[in-house]
């Protein structure tokens, strides 16, 4: 039997390793389950050719607490040569559509019939840095680009998702990203909310993504901006 100072001593000690145990265990969970968010991506990585979906999009400017938001259907390929296309309609309230390939990223409004084209060809490294943010990105991809946590696991519509935050390592894509944020469907592997913090004024904008297609065909031509005659056609400088 324990004398009643052996007893106490057995009690701080039990108590210490419980105090530990309350640090140590929330840390083996998140690392697991980060651990198993990375499987899941990598695995979608080796099979990601084509994703399709819908999108809601939020863009807010924090100076005056205003939202701009839109809603429309994306369409994403990668091609053998690893390029990714990608195209977006953006239906409501307005129309526009968005095309992104290799060396060029270009926006069309038709209710002024005019198209800003942007020349993307030397900025590459940078472009594609914000293109691994969901899209068939594998987990390295992911770690030598950011700074990867687990914020945890949440719930985005019928889809539950890791929550990952990314901070960008490098220093030209933080002058234009502060942070990023990921919500994985644990399903698919593919993102169910993506979240850009673009400034430090906490300027944001928020995608989400429903009915979500892994892998349906895509001709070329289904990607291809196909802009009408007589529409205007400027080349801002990025």
């Amino acid at each position: 039997m324990r004398t009643p100072t052996e007893a106490m001593v057995h009690h701080k000690g039990m108590g210490r390793f419980a105090l530990a145990l309350a640090f140590v265990l929330p840390l083996a969970a998140q690392t697991a389950s980060l651990d198993a968010a990375f499987a899941r991506l990598d695995k979608t990585s080796q099979q990601f050719h084509t994703m399709t979906a819908d999108i809601n999009r939020v863009v807010h400017t924090a100076i005056v607490n205003a939202d701009e938001k839109d809603s429309g259907t994306i369409k994403v390929k990668i091609e053998k040569n690893h390029d990714t296309r990608m195209l977006i309609d953006f239906t409501a309230p307005d129309a526009k559509a968005v095309s992104i390939d290799s060396t060029e990223a270009t926006i069309y409004y038709p209710k002024i019939k005019t198209a800003q084209a942007y020349n993307i060809a030397g900025k590459k490294a940078l472009v594609e840095e914000f293109l691994l943010l969901g899209f068939g990105a594998s987990s390295g991809a992911l770690k030598e680009s950011y700074d990867v946590t687990l914020a945890g696991t949440e719930k985005i519509g019928a889809e539950n998702t890791w929550h990952l935050q990314l901070v960008p390592k490098s220093k030209e894509v933080l002058q234009r990203l502060k942070k990023a944020e990921l919500w994985i469907s644990e399903s698919s592997g593919l993102p169910a909310q993506q979240r850009f913090v673009t400034s430090s004024t906490g300027d944001f904008t928020l995608v989400t993504y429903s009915n979500v297609k892994f892998n349906p065909s895509i001709s070329d031509s289904a990607l291809k901006l196909n802009l009408p005659k007589g529409v205007k056609v400027e080349h801002p400088q990025l």
